[in-house]
């Protein structure tokens, strides 16, 4: 094997081992895994796992206190999103022994009923502008599980739709853009060629756009990028990319300029770090700083606060996950 195909391999790898580490990794101190902010910037939506329970919560921005936003008893929760309005959250749930899917409730928890069950993988729920529908990631049947697609489907569970035909090996959580007409999302071909993948809401067929930001000292010469979020104004998006730090990969938050392609660093040096997230006027974005046991396994995550005007860093306590 020569240095080339070992270069490919890892570009594909690392994404999926910090993936598997914020799905699957149980432990004494509870991890924090995804992040979703309400269009008030009130509250946000984490998901957290301790042991073998992993649920949504609840934590509002003012007291930092947390409650539990689900009632399930068992199974495991994930990838939180808000309505454009604030009244609906959607998650992803896999009861025990079952098939994922897709729960849409009301903002206080009530009412959950599922949208979207296939006997397959559902994630990254993202409502649509209007509300009344979600886009989210499905993956095939056996063999091909590990191939994904993006759908959608109302909120009341009707129309299930196949949007993309790519079998990704890999895609994130879209983004929609403020004018409600297109869709940023990261997604990764059989050939690990990996991109921000921009398309019209209109058409699916293939993307309008797509973008391979290359970061500074990055850690393969396949970017290895994740979380794209389109910014208020449309005119750029962050996203989160991996550079050779001095003690391993730094995943640090960067601006794409839509109109020039140019590139600023927001952050410098956070670890490993994941779900990013922007509040609904732009002025924050949210993220999670990964600490590692003495094993050098990913075994806790604390949340950080990044004011996109000052660009200063504040980590974001929180009380009453349990």
């Amino acid at each position: 094997m020569d240095g080339h195909e070992i270069t490919r391999i890892r570009s594909v790898i690392i994404p999926l081992v910090i993936l598997s580490f914020l799905a699957c990794t149980a432990n004494l101190y509870g991890q924090m895994s995804q992040i979703a902010i309400s269009p008030d910037g009130a509250a946000i939506a984490v998901t957290y796992q301790k042991a073998n329970a992993r649920f949504i919560y609840k934590i509002s921005l003012e007291t930092h206190n947390a409650v539990r936003l689900t009632a399930a008893a068992n199974g495991k929760e994930s990838s939180p999103a808000f309505s454009a309005d604030g009244q609906l959250v959607a998650y992803s749930y896999v009861p025990e022994k079952q098939s994922q899917r897709i729960i849409v409730m009301n903002r206080d928890g009530s009412n959950p009923h599922h949208v979207a069950e296939s006997n397959t993988a559902n994630l990254y729920a993202t409502f649509a502008p209007n509300g009344k529908s979600i886009y989210f990631a499905r993956s095939q049947p056996p063999p091909l599980d590990h191939a994904w697609d993006l759908y959608s489907v109302e909120t009341d569970g009707s129309n299930v739709q196949r949007l993309t035909h790519g079998l990704f090996y890999q895609v994130s959580q879209p983004s929609l853009s403020p004018d409600a007409k297109s869709l940023a999302v990261i997604t990764t071909g059989a050939d690990a060629h990996r991109q921000i993948a921009i398309y019209s809401l209109q058409s699916f067929e293939k993307p309008t756009r797509s973008l391979q930001p290359h970061v500074p000292n990055e850690a393969s010469h396949d970017p290895i990028i994740d979380y794209p979020v389109y910014m208020p104004d449309g005119k750029s998006i962050l996203f989160m990319a991996a550079s050779d730090g001095k003690r391993g990969l730094d995943y640090d938050i960067y601006r794409v300029n839509l109109a020039t392609g140019g590139l600023e660093r927001l952050t410098n040096g956070n670890g490993i770090a994941s779900g990013l997230k922007v509040s609904a006027d732009g002025k924050m974005a949210l993220f999670l700083k990964w600490h590692k046991n003495w094993r050098g396994t990913l075994d806790a995550s604390e949340l950080y606060v990044l004011d996109l005007q000052s660009l200063k860093l504040a980590l974001f306590k929180i009380e009453g996950l349990k």
